[in-house]
């Protein structure tokens, strides 16, 4: 009894002399996916890319958003989930995971040989506005480059830039 009650002293005690906040993680909501892909889907219209699978993860790798464009390749959607996926686990983008991959182009690492991981371009990590890592967004169905561009529009529309 006399612990908790020097506990609940303490935590008052800190919370009067400005102590730091204590940590806060955000996670990612389905409106900020919703926005990342509107984001997407925006650039993509005015890109005038093809049919788009896109895959929206978060942090811990769960699926949280999955959206097909009618006319989309099958083979899309898996793409855009392995790339979301890796993106959302891994913290970095795909392109980045291959830049580091092939550093030393005589000899590659092999993250590409990790089951459920590519390095694949069209896969980005999501970052709050404070910075935060909330997940990964996974594009698949135009040009890798295209892919990844989409990505980043995404991001932008998210973040209200």
């Amino acid at each position: 009894m006399k612990f908790l009650l020097v506990v609940f002293v303490f935590s008052l005690v800190s919370a009067r002399i400005g102590a730091a906040e204590p940590y806060k993680e955000e996670v990612l909501t389905l409106t900020q996916a919703k926005h990342l892909v509107a984001g997407c889907e925006a650039y993509a219209q005015k890109n005038q890319l093809a049919p788009l699978s896109m895959a929206v993860y978060d942090a811990a790798g769960n699926i949280k958003l999955f959206l097909r464009q009618d006319g989309a390749k099958l083979l899309s959607a898996d793409f855009a989930h392995i790339k979301g996926r890796t993106a959302a686990v891994s913290g970095l983008a795909t392109s980045e995971l291959a830049a580091i991959e092939y550093e030393n182009k005589d000899k590659p690492l092999g993250i590409g040989y990790i089951d459920g991981v590519t390095i694949v371009q069209g896969g980005v990590a999501v970052a709050s506005a404070s910075g935060q890592h909330l997940g990964g967004f996974g594009v698949s169905g135009a040009p890798a480059v295209d892919d990844e561009a989409c990505g980043v529009a995404g991001i932008e529309e998210m973040l209200g830039k």
